[in-house]
């Protein structure tokens, strides 16, 4: 009889974090997930083998009870975004790079088999290069949230070579689907959706022709998932479609959705984004055994019809 694996997800109540939880649950693990008190799942977690542990990640004293047991360490959790981080830069370097480093070596010291690191498919990059994006292109990122994400992945290297410990480091592209946050600062798509559905105009920063590469959720976890079990280790993923679409175009498969016309504003374009960000994933197919299933139009529709139900349901009991 196969044994249960334990994973520890920092967290574990955002987007990514807990449609990890129900997948990795669906597939026999149980799951330990360090998250802060105030924070609410963005999706509901199973009733059965979720335990959660409220804290700071990378307080020790959460730790040493967070990581009994625990084979696979999944660090997803981040205090800030791409868009606000060059304005709390100490606050990124504490929290966020010194704050992983405390997990590390919390985590070489426990019984964690290998530690997945869930970096950034934008902003490690930054600069000009060749798109598709390949994992070897040297990075220059444009905002502490990108710097902090590779140096981790820099540490990561480090504490292999001093330590063995055994990682995975996935470059997520722009993930969004069911569960994100309507509301948010992050996700161009939730955001423009949670906009549409209170009337209120969409903002775009620039003209629209910025391009990224979107990734449906499920197909994110599933990856994210794969890392912690397939015999490649101590390796950069890219993980998305492959494919490049513009604002502007993201806009119109919305327009393709809804039944009414929303207003769309145009602002000065911001020196954070670059004019283009698409992922090769070549090296994700091959390792991972993996490949995207969810393309934009289905993805989009999917989003669409759920942010619909939260808000009948939010209208129905107002």
């Amino acid at each position: 009889m196969e044994l249960q694996m334990k994973a520890l997800i920092t967290g574990g109540f955002g987007f990514i974090g807990a449609h990890l939880t129900n997948l990795l649950v669906s597939r026999g693990w149980h799951v330990t997930i360090v998250e802060l008190k105030e924070a609410v799942p963005c999706v509901p977690l199973p009733p059965q083998n979720v335990t959660t542990v409220y804290g700071k990640y990378y307080d020790q004293s959460v730790l040493r009870s967070a990581l009994v047991d625990v084979d696979v360490c999944f660090h997803l959790a981040s205090s800030v975004g791409p868009a606000n981080s060059n304005e709390r830069v100490i606050f990124d370097i504490e929290t966020n790079l010194i704050g992983t480093i405390n997990l590390l070596d919390a985590v070489r010291a426990s019984t964690v088999r290998r530690f997945i690191y869930l970096s950034s498919g934008g902003t490690v990059y930054g600069g000009k290069h060749s798109e598709p994006l390949t994992e070897d292109m040297h990075g220059s990122p444009t905002c502490s949230y990108g710097i902090v994400k590779k140096t981790v992945e820099y540490y990561l290297s480090l504490y292999n070579k001093l330590y063995g410990l055994e990682y995975n480091v996935l470059r997520l592209a722009n993930p969004y689907g069911v569960g994100q946050r309507l509301n948010g600062n992050q996700g161009v798509i939730a955001n423009f959706i949670g906009k549409i559905i209170s009337n209120a105009p969409i903002e775009i920063w620039g003209d629209g022709s910025v391009i990224r590469d979107y990734i449906y959720i499920s197909d994110a976890v599933e990856a994210i998932a794969r890392a912690a079990t397939v015999e490649s280790k101590n390796e950069l993923l890219n993980i998305g479609t492959g494919i490049g679409l513009s604002l502007s175009q993201i806009v119109q498969l919305l327009k393709n959705e809804f039944n009414h016309s929303f207003d769309v504003e145009y602002k000065p374009g911001r020196g954070v984004d670059l004019p283009v960000n698409i992922l090769n994933i070549e090296k994700s197919r091959k390792l991972l055994d993996w490949t995207p299933t969810v393309d934009i139009a289905e993805g989009i529709n999917r989003t669409v019809a759920w942010a619909g139900q939260q808000t009948h349901a939010i209208n129905h009991l107002a």
